[in-house]
């Protein structure tokens, strides 16, 4: 351990504050809109008649556990069938994917052989679908993934939504959890997906901000992707996605009603392989569009614009605070005084104890408890409520703060190539609500 000069100390100091003021803006906002969300979710359209057509694209990588169900709740949904068709993407598969796909009289497969310098991987593997076929003539392509089960009524619920309201360009529909029992890490998925659904997505649909895409389960119009294209450049196309669309000024939105129920890992290293993918392509995407961003906030046309981009700006910076934690540890070892933040991280004032209070007690029991009403509905008594919250908060709990070092990795790795893909196994069943 260091002591600087004082001239030194005074910069160290400054550059504390400094990380210390963006670590406290990022929790009190995101805190502040787990507290909006709040609200009971009603719909705010009506249900209408079938109208809008609809492609849903399912790029798959060796799925051939999962894709029959996948395809089942798709070919059964509660919509008129000529409204809507089924592209599923073989991608550079040596199983039975494809073959299962040509079951089904209504899906078209598509199989994608990449060459060996070729990227390879979700993004990629759609844009290559775009390229060579015919999407032109529909209204919206909801993209979906090879393990998802889609909920009946999910098309009925996006249609009305868009047809109420036309200035839609993208919305993102409700992300349920197919394996909610299957370990303590899809546990944490589960409880981390039922506080997003409505600490971030609602509580942004009732300001009337952009949603945060969340690469499965969302809808596309077609007039967008004729003008703009897909050009994925990282792991996270859907955040790509998203900012751009904030950055443009096309509105997007939540949907908490159309359903999609996806598979989450089970074990620490598949999970930690997964969210450290996730971590580098959001902090690409984040890195590289700032400048941007900036650029557009200052142009933007109201209030509400503003504040969307704003907030498209915070969420880049989501991912912030365990990179916080350790440029202060670093500050601090390079000066022995400047350790007296780190313990102020965990103690200021009474501000931190009761924002963490909020996020990790009273928000997930509250947004636990409701969301999750149907798993617990199906316990045979008290204790196994007790028990099944329990598992869902310590998940939650173990979630989060196995998430920072996939946050930490991902920031320090942001720069790498984003095209070697690391296929994430599935074959879980859905276990229904």
């Amino acid at each position: 351990m260091f002591l600087t000069p004082d001239w030194l100390l005074i910069i160290l100091k400054i550059f504390v504050y400094i990380l210390l003021i963006l670590l406290f803006s990022n929790l009190i906002f995101y805190t502040a809109l787990s507290i909006i969300g709040l609200k009971t979710p009603k719909r705010d359209y009506p249900i209408v008649n079938d109208k809008k057509i609809f492609l849903f694209v399912i790029p798959a990588h060796n799925e051939e556990a999962v894709i029959r169900d996948t395809l089942d709740s798709l070919v059964n949904l509660n919509y008129t069938n000529e409204l809507y068709k089924i592209a599923l993407i073989a991608d550079n598969c040596d199983d039975k994917t494809a073959a299962i796909g040509r079951e089904y009289s209504d899906v078209l497969v598509f199989e994608n052989h990449s060459k060996v310098d070729e990227p390879r991987g979700k993004p990629h593997a759609i844009a290559k679908f775009l390229e060579k076929n015919n999407w032109e003539n529909y209204d919206y392509i909801s993209f979906i993934d090879a393990d998802n089960i889609v909920h009946p009524d999910y098309l009925k619920e996006m249609n009305s939504q868009v047809c109420s309201n036309h200035e839609l360009t993208a919305v993102q529909g409700y992300l349920g959890i197919k394996n909610l029992s299957t370990s303590i890490t899809a546990s944490g998925y589960a409880a981390v997906y039922f506080i997003t659904n409505r600490a971030v997505q609602y509580g942004k649909h009732l300001l009337g901000w952009n949603a945060a895409i969340g690469g499965t389960g969302f809808i596309l119009g077609v007039p967008y992707l004729k003008a703009h294209g897909w050009n994925p450049r990282s792991y996270t196309e859907d955040f790509e996605l998203q900012v751009e669309l904030s950055n443009q000024g096309k509105k997007s939105t939540w949907n908490h009603f159309a359903k999609v129920y996806d598979e989450k890992p089970n074990s620490f290293l598949a999970s930690h392989r997964q969210r450290t993918r996730w971590a580098q392509g959001h902090w690409f995407v984040a890195i590289s569009t700032t400048p941007k961003q900036f650029q557009k906030i200052l142009k933007s046309s109201s209030v509400v614009d503003f504040m969307n981009r704003l907030e498209t700006l915070f969420y880049s910076y989501s991912m912030i605070r365990p990179v916080i934690y350790c440029l202060i540890l670093i500050f601090s070892c390079i000066d022995r005084r400047l350790f007296v933040y780190l313990p102020n991280l965990f103690s200021l004032a009474v501000y931190w104890g009761g924002i963490e209070i909020l996020n990790f007690i009273v928000v997930p029991f509250i947004y636990i408890t409701q969301e999750g009403s149907r798993y617990f509905s199906k316990q045979k008594n008290i204790l196994m409520k007790i028990l099944l919250y329990f598992r869902l908060i310590i998940g939650f709990i173990w979630n989060s703060l196995t998430y920072l070092l996939a946050q930490l990795l991902g920031f320090v790795t942001w720069y790498f190539p984003q095209n070697k893909w690391r296929k994430t196994v599935h074959g879980a069943n859905f276990e229904k609500e």
